[in-house]
This record gives C-alpha cells, structure tokens and sequence, in this order.
C-alpha cells in the first residue's frame, strides 16, 4: 500500500465510497474499515463530527446515486450522459461543501473543467 497527499474532502469522499460498496456488498467492509480507522487516526478531533453530519450523509447519498447512474449505463438500462454527468458534479458539489464547513483551512485540489 502507498498513501497519497489528497484534501480532506478527497479523503471522506473516498470513505463514502467505500461505504456504498459495503452497503451493496459486504465484502467491501474491510477496506470500509481500514480507511475508517486510517482517517480516524490521522483526523481524532474532527473525524465523528465530519462522519455524523449532514455533509458527510449528502457526500454518501450522492455516491450512491453515481454509482447506481454508473451501474445503469453498464447495463445499458436508458440513462443520458448527462445524468450521470449531473450525480457526478452533484458528488463534487458535496465534496466542496464538506471541505468548506469542517476544512475551511485547507484548499481543495480537484478542479473541475466546464
């Protein structure tokens, strides 16, 4: 395994994804549970109040919609490209949102192009 330098919003998007899976299919727990306690660990005082808020939830939900959009495409059920454009920039939305409220110090490295 390598870590990686990423904002914190990168990383509890990750974590939200992680969750999703889980959700879907437990079998995913472990990796869910390794980066719970890696982003624990490394953010002690922040981590339950990020991982209980609104944000967070909103980050989770818009995952799940992205990834239920994704596995639609795949499937060939009838989605737009722009459908699944819009969960994707409704995910980057929440991510922006979590980093502002809890992450204020810290700027985000993602930028999306128009």
């Amino acid at each position: 395994m390598i870590s990686l330098l990423v904002d914190e919003c990168y990383a509890f998007d990750y974590l939200s994804i992680l969750e999703v899976k889980k959700d879907k299919n437990p079998q995913h727990e472990p990796a869910w549970e390794e980066c719970r306690v890696f982003l624990k660990n490394q953010l002690p005082e922040d981590f339950d109040q990020v991982i209980n808020s609104e944000e967070y939830k909103n980050l989770y939900d818009a995952n799940l919609k992205t990834f239920d959009a994704v596995a639609k495409a795949r499937s060939e059920e009838p989605i737009t490209a722009k459908e699944v454009d819009n969960c994707n920039m409704l995910r980057y939305n929440c991510k922006v949102a979590l980093q502002s409220k809890f992450f204020s110090n810290s700027s985000i490295r993602e930028v999306k192009l128009s």
